[in-house]
């Protein structure tokens, strides 16, 4: 073998690999989610969502048992006892999610219209989707954190302590018109804030004592309703991989082989690597 078909050999091997590469790359997944993003803005979804938000609280005071109190007044003495939500305004947290969700869906294509325009949704002509925001929950709680630390081969030191978290649950109902899916799909998503927290263990060398000190920044009303607006934002960018994969599954004579995210801020299609919506399946 000559030097010039020596080097040839590994080109060719070179070009094999990077064809095979763009073959998978350019899967018809990958072409089916470029599709929808391309198509996303000639659809139009129709916003509907409560007024009132559950609240739930599980915080109580040891000198108090629960099973002490009278069933109807139980959700209201935890309610109570709540440090955030005993105090959150419905509309206000409301509103601020769906404004996040509403503007982050136009900056994905869509357009958006709420019950007030329902008859402008039902006249635009376009692939279509009710969005029905079913329930909106919030649930506050104390959530149990702790570190662990060596020092100099010694026994091992642990610190446990409370914070406050709270859960923002939503369940959707989606129904789609035209040219949408008309079957009712039910999805759900949680996302949680805490208290934010900055602490390590130290080592006093002149004692031997190990201290675990730290700082707490609790959260306030401003912290939750800051926080429902990119919880909207979120939910929006779920949405649109939820429906983007729908579309790639109906659309294939298989199961897809692999689930896509958009970044709209790169415009990319990424890999999904996990679900933001679980669908509710009735059994």
């Amino acid at each position: 073998m000559n030097r010039k078909q020596a080097f040839l050999k590994p080109l060719h091997l070179y070009i094999a690999v990077l064809s095979l590469v763009l073959l998978v790359s350019c899967g018809p997944e990958r072409k089916l989610a470029k599709q929808f993003v391309h198509q996303s803005g000639a659809a139009a979804i129709l916003l509907l969502a409560p007024d009132m938000v559950f609240k739930t609280g599980y915080k109580l005071p040891d000198s108090l048992k629960l099973d002490s109190l009278p069933v109807s007044s139980r959700d209201s003495v935890l309610l109570a006892n709540t440090a955030i939500l005993r105090n959150t305004n419905d509309s206000i947290y409301m509103e601020e999610f769906l404004q996040g969700f509403r503007n982050e869906l136009h900056m994905l294509g869509f357009q958006v219209f709420d019950s007030k325009n329902t008859i402008d949704f039902l006249a635009s002509g376009k692939k279509a989707l009710i969005v029905n925001l079913a329930q909106a929950g919030l649930e506050e709680y104390f959530d149990s954190i702790g570190e662990s630390a060596q020092f100099n081969d010694e026994d091992m030191y642990s610190y446990d302590y409370l914070i406050t978290s709270i859960n923002m649950n939503f369940w959707f109902e989606l129904t789609g018109m035209n040219q949408y899916d008309s079957t009712l799909q039910v999805v759900f998503s949680q996302q949680t804030i805490s208290d934010w927290v900055e602490g390590d263990f130290r080592y006093f060398h002149f004692t031997g004592d190990v201290k675990y000190i730290y700082n707490v920044d609790s959260l306030n009303l401003n912290d939750l309703y800051y926080a429902a607006g990119k919880v909207g934002k979120l939910n929006a960018g779920y949405l649109h991989d939820y429906l983007m994969n729908k579309y790639i599954e109906s659309h294939l004579n298989h199961l897809p082989q692999k689930a896509f995210t958009f970044d709209r801020y790169s415009g990319v299609l990424k890999r999904l690597k996990s679900w933001g919506f679980t669908e509710i399946v009735d059994e």
